[in-house]
């Protein structure tokens, strides 16, 4: 199991390296809509010149330089550690550095890399440094090498899909990947219900949630226009899954059929939705409960010689074991305390919140909450151990902002976004498992315009006609000069209803959020 799954994770490393690093000169290059290079130049000013202080403020290696080259290493880099570890050297330093490029992303692109995701993917990359190896590569497995080397390709893909037994060195990792798909997915559903959102109590949210969602797909149309009470019956069993399922790890009988049904929720909401590679990475992180093959039957001889390291760090076993348990037992301690944060956090407090569940979240947050604050605010930067509640508060309308541009102020022009909803005509589309930051930023920015600072330097490099900025919209957007006029409109947008022809949306216009010219 171990190498399994490192390896795919260290796939879904590659899918985000790869993904961010097709936006990255539009989202933080110098020329970018958040230059990283002016966020560092103004950290350095706010934290002062030690760059000790700095880096424990800011834990990136962007300090070192943060221009176009330095961005465009660290993606390259991780795209090379990423195609080593899948390759087969999936170590606990490829993962550590692989961990360290992908913080030092995470710092630079500021807003636009500040989805749940992205410290999801952290927090799994410290778990696998945790599971992986400290020395040589693994080797693959010594059975049937005859038949290897008449048929590599197919012997590989087999070897792909055996998971040996888990070695006693390996378990404290192996279950710091279950209990982090324990976490992510309890805390889901449990802060739907303790943010006392009506729209998850009554078992309405879906009636909106498919034309609500940040970037919805052809799929969401459909799924939309299901029965009242499918829709009902769909967010019952959400919640089963969500909140009873994930105690299944603790059962071996019951271990395989909670993952089955985990990766089935999984499946549907990518399904219907666009999430960049959060899907991707939640299914290798549910992969985590196989104690055995993935398909029963499948593998008739496993070499457990294929899950040990070869060449390993001057450490005996034993004390590679015991240095595991340690970290494993100390993020366990401090995810805890996460958990717990995160659940009293999203229980509103004041007049409706009722008396015995306030009494509850005080004594949480007194026991479990207040005595690892200090050492959780000191690891705050590093991004690793998370809180995670996907949805907490339904979203019932959709406004959409839209960009226009002139030449003349007569004659304006609507920007095409690659994802985001635009034209009515135009059908929602997918993007799995890319991840499209600006048109994700965008669905946020039309919540609340008024906290969307990047919005003025967008519209300045519309202004300037910035090629790289350009490259993140649709082919249609990319006018032949730049414009003189720029305008921002607010709508609300809804799917549009069976048989009312081609379009997929309607649109009804709310108000101008503003017009700036040049």
């Amino acid at each position: 199991m171990p190498r399994l799954l490192l390896r795919l994770l260290a796939g879904v490393h590659l899918v985000a390296f790869v993904s961010l690093w097709a936006q990255i000169d539009g989202l933080i290059g110098s020329r970018g809509i958040l230059p990283a290079r002016d966020f560092f130049a103004y950290l350095e000013r706010v934290l002062g010149a030690g760059a000790l202080d700095r880096f424990v403020n800011v834990p990136s290696l962007l300090w070192f330089g943060a221009g176009d080259a330095a961005l465009h290493a660290l993606c390259a880099a991780g795209v090379v550690l990423s195609l080593l570890a899948i390759a087969g050297m999936a170590t606990a330093p490829v993962f550590a550095a692989l961990w360290i490029c992908y913080l030092s992303l995470v710092w630079g692109g500021q807003t636009f890399l500040a989805f749940q995701w992205d410290t999801l993917l952290l927090e799994a990359t410290l778990c696998a440094v945790v599971l992986a190896p400290l020395g040589w590569p693994f080797r693959g497995p010594t059975g049937n090498r005859a038949d290897a080397e008449r048929r590599p390709f197919t012997a590989a893909i087999r070897a792909a899909f055996q998971v040996a037994p888990n070695p006693a060195s390996a378990r404290p990792g192996v279950w710091l990947f279950r209990l982090l798909v324990v976490k992510l997915m309890f805390l889901s559903g449990a802060v739907k219900l303790l943010s006392l959102d009506p729209t998850w109590w009554r078992l309405t949210a879906l009636d909106v949630h498919y034309f609500t969602q940040p970037l919805p797909v052809a799929a969401s149309w459909y799924a939309h226009h299901l029965p009242d009470w499918f829709h009902r019956l769909s967010v019952l069993i959400m919640f089963g899954v969500e909140l009873v399922v994930p105690w299944f790890v603790f059962s071996r009988r019951l271990r395989r059929s909670g993952m089955w049904l985990l990766l089935a929720l999984q499946f549907l909401i990518a399904a219907t939705g666009n999430y960049g590679f959060f899907n991707l990475l939640t299914v290798v992180l549910c992969l985590s409960w196989l104690d055995g093959p993935l398909f029963p039957g499948t593998a008739k001889r496993i070499d457990t010689a294929a899950t040990r390291p070869t060449g390993a760090s001057g450490f005996t076993a034993a004390a590679r074991t015991r240095l595991r348990w340690v970290a494993t037992a100390t993020i366990l301690v401090l995810s805890l305390s996460v958990t717990a944060r995160e659940l009293t956090r999203s229980l509103p407090r004041g007049p409706d919140t009722p008396p015995p569940a306030a009494r509850l979240a005080d004594v949480v947050d007194r026991v479990l909450v207040d005595p690892a604050a200090p050492l959780l605010r000191a690891l705050a930067p590093f991004r690793s151990i998370n809180g995670y509640g996907l949805f907490r508060a339904m979203t019932t309308s959709r406004p959409e902002i839209v960009v226009e541009t002139s030449v003349d102020g007569v004659t304006w022009n609507e920007l095409v976004f690659r994802f985001k909803p635009g034209a009515l005509d135009r059908p929602p589309r997918a993007a799995f498992p890319h991840m499209p930051r600006l048109d994700w930023q965008m669905w946020f920015a039309a919540l609340d315009p008024a906290r969307a600072e990047w919005l003025g330097p967008f519209v300045d490099r519309l202004f300037e006609g910035e090629p790289a900025v350009l490259g993140l919209l649709g082919e249609a957007s990319r006018q032949a000069e730049p414009p003189r006029y720029v305008r921002l409109r607010l709508y609300d947008y809804r799917f549009s209803d069976p048989g009312t022809g081609a379009e997929w949306w309607r649109r009804e216009f709310l108000y101008d959020l503003g017009s700036v010219a040049r």
